[in-house]
């Protein structure tokens, strides 16, 4: 099971838009950054469910863009595991969930292996939605603490 870091930050917002980041699980093997798409459905531009699908296909042009910069120089990128080398970002499948005013895009992300235990950035960037680029420093040694307190996935 992993062990929760709690986050809570809004990325980006707009007048249609909220984008935020309530938490990180953190497991012995990696970590899944819980990315929360809102949408005003009365102000939501047309297409955002095909937009926010194209983030898992990898298409460049109009998906949601997130980038990890860790000390040293080295970037993760989202969608961009193709080569299955790590460090990798991965979309991982999430839900959607709503009413007649709000929509509720999970978009969770997959990030192997944890990251080091030192502050890094995230940056996230969607042109497509007028969402240029934001940056936030995550902690990573608060990801690593829980990563030690998860039930470890397979014994050692």
């Amino acid at each position: 099971m992993g062990a929760i870091v709690t986050v809570e930050r809004v990325l980006a917002r707009t007048p249609a838009l909220a984008v935020l980041l309530p938490l990180i699980q953190a497991y012995d093997v990696g970590c899944l950054l819980s990315l929360d798409v809102v949408a005003r459905n009365t102000a939501a531009p047309r297409g955002l469910a095909v937009q926010l699908d194209a983030a898992f296909s990898g298409e460049e042009s109009t998906s949601l863009h997130i980038s990890l910069r860790y000390p040293g120089g080295v970037e993760v990128v989202s969608g961009d595991d193709r080569h299955c080398a790590p460090p990798c970002l991965s979309w991982f499948p999430g839900g959607v969930r709503g009413d007649a005013t709000h929509t509720l895009y999970q978009m969770p992300l997959w990030l192997f292996p944890l990251p080091p235990a030192a502050d890094f950035l995230l940056t996230l960037e969607w042109p497509w939605a007028r969402i240029g680029p934001t940056a936030i420093t995550l902690d990573g040694a608060a990801i690593s603490t829980a990563a030690s307190r998860s039930a470890q996935c397979w014994p050692a």
